[in-house]
């Protein structure tokens, strides 16, 4: 029987939707290739098909690509515990990309078919904390789709003209009944899960994120009436997350079955980027290796997504050599402009104080509430960017304190900027976007989506530091208020914490108990959020270079 080779994929760059971390997107070539190697001829009736020394072959027809070992070993191992009603539970942390959801699609499409065939009753729910993508992509992948190198449901020849779609999140082969479909569901703390029954197997995707809680009132009773196999499957997030206590979960029942049974049968199994590339993967680890090469092995995606290593929920954002690595440079702090640089801006709006203080009042970080802080970044032609001026106001209204922006913006010959316009601060970040039409500035809203913007706003920092994008100058010694300003900056990035949060997204502040750097000394946040939103700037400028052609525009809006 030849061999049949494995689906080709291009891997590409991208970051979540929701939380903004790093991603790699696989995009299929072709499974032309598979095709034409699919031992059809090999299965002699339909029977042969459920025997477990042709599960390969099975996977060969139904998802017309050859599965990796690892895929092939995993699948096996849960078919065995839903076809014999043993009710295992089952961890699957695999690295991101690495091919998840085709075992799943393939173990549900498996085990309808089998059940059909067989007349056996066969059910199945699959659950994901995010209806829109999560619940999405893994019905389309079990749906799949009747065309010429299409899969699933619909390409397969022995279920094309067999599967049923229903009530727009079921799936059936053969006559729609209960006993014979697979239902796909939504588990996010607040959804009204529809009231079903899981005879053979009940999945949650995405199981870092599910909320344990939810899971155990109203979806694990669902596979109690026959004894369903449970399976988890995702990466790692925090050390208490869903899929961590699964895992312990999952170990114990080992020990268990091992006294019973004789033998240990495996029941977590964790592929990290290094075992897929071992697989014999080549396209993967040429992406797996472009990641880390970006962004390092102390990534918190890189950790998470791709070497499955759990973080704690709450840690340093900056890593002592991170922090080194930023001033790690021989550039200057300025007062003025450089005629041949290129300078960008970022504003971080806090309320106003009731008892107004001026900044020669008070000592830099002495006042109790976050003042308005504004970086001037000089932005290289690489993408680099260099804060080279800082400037601070505690406690003097917006109103006042938006035309002394707009001069020292003007002064610099910005060519654009991120200001804050979460409550308060919108009003002067529009008003700014009103006087400088010509500058490609954008307003900021830390809380438009939950935290989802701030959470993204990390991560492009995050990015911008392990890509050594950011560069702080050395202390200025001739200047005291920017010397000030630059000392509690640091002393700002170093005790910066990251609070992990659901779906892999993050938050981040400077805790309130942080030893003091001096007498009298408060703790804020401000000067570095205004640092992230620098970067967010530079990252909406894509080319610095051509906006330096453009020298004669930004003397019109001067």
């Amino acid at each position: 029987m030849a061999p049949v080779p494995n689906t080709e994929f291009d891997y590409r760059e991208d970051v979540d939707p929701i939380s903004g971390a790093p991603v790699i997107i696989s995009v299929p070539k072709t499974v032309q290739a598979a095709l034409d190697g699919i031992p059809y001829a090999a299965i002699n009736n339909i029977a042969e098909l459920f025997q477990p020394d042709r599960l390969r072959e099975a996977w060969r027809l139904l998802r017309r690509n050859d599965p990796f070992d690892y895929q092939l070993e995993i699948a096996d191992a849960i078919i065995y515990s839903c076809i014999n009603s043993l009710g295992w539970l089952f961890v699957v942390m695999i690295s991101r990309q690495a091919g998840k959801n085709e075992i799943s699609a393939f173990i549900e499409h498996y085990l309808l078919l089998y059940g059909y065939v067989c007349g056996i009753p066969v059910s199945g729910v699959k659950f994901a904390p995010v209806h829109k993508p999560q619940v999405q992509a893994s019905k389309d992948r079990l749906e799949g789709a009747n065309t010429p190198d299409g899969n699933g449901l619909a390409g397969c020849t022995l279920t094309k003209n067999l599967w049923k779609a229903a009530d727009g999140y079921k799936y059936h082969v053969g006559p729609p009944r209960d006993s014979n479909k697979w239902a796909f569901l939504s588990i996010n703390p607040s959804a009204n899960i529809a009231s079903q029954t899981a005879f053979t197997l009940l999945e949650g995707d995405e199981a870092q994120d599910i909320d344990t809680n939810k899971w155990e009132k109203d979806a694990q009773p669902m596979a109690t009436f026959r004894n369903a196999t449970t399976v988890f499957y995702g990466v790692t997030w925090t050390k208490n997350c869903h899929i961590e206590k699964a895992k312990s979960q999952a170990y114990d029942m080992e020990t268990r079955l091992e006294a019973e049974l004789g033998y240990r049968p495996k029941l977590v199994f964790k592929v990290d980027a290094p075992a897929v590339i071992r697989s014999g993967n080549a396209f993967y680890k040429k992406a797996f290796e472009s990641q880390l090469a970006r962004l390092g092995p102390d990534h918190i995606a890189i950790q998470t997504q791709y070497l499955l290593n759990a973080v704690d929920t709450i840690g340093k954002y900056f890593t002592k050599e991170h922090v080194a690595r930023m001033y790690a440079n021989d550039y200057r702090m300025r007062l003025g402009p450089d005629p041949k640089s290129v300078y960008i801006f970022s504003v971080d709006v806090a309320g106003q104080e009731e008892g107004i203080t001026e900044i020669e009042d008070v000592e830099v970080g002495c006042h109790k509430r976050d003042g308005i802080a504004l970086h001037i970044g000089e932005l290289q032609l690489d993408g680099t960017v260099v804060p080279v001026c800082m400037y601070q106001w505690v406690g003097i209204p917006h109103s006042k304190q938006r035309e002394q922006i707009l001069a020292i913006i003007k002064h610099w010959r910005c060519i654009g900027g991120a200001a804050d316009a979460t409550g308060i601060g919108e009003a002067l970040a529009y008003y700014l976007v009103e006087k400088l039409p010509n500058l490609e500035i954008e307003p900021y809203k830390f809380k438009a989506a939950g935290d989802e913007n701030k959470s993204k706003l990390g991560y492009l920092a995050y990015n911008y530091v392990t890509a050594d994008k950011i560069k702080i100058p050395p202390k200025p010694q001739n200047d005291p208020q920017q010397a000030e300003l630059w000392e509690e900056l640091k002393w700002q990035i170093e005790n910066l914490v990251r609070v992990a949060k659901k779906q892999q997204s993050i938050n981040f502040h400077v805790p309130q108990n942080t030893a003091p750097r001096k007498i009298g000394h408060e703790a804020h946040d401000d000067l570095v959020m205004a640092l992230f939103l620098l970067i967010r700037a530079a990252f909406i400028i894509k080319n610095p270079n051509m906006r330096k052609a453009k020298a004669i525009d930004r003397n019109d809006v001067m």
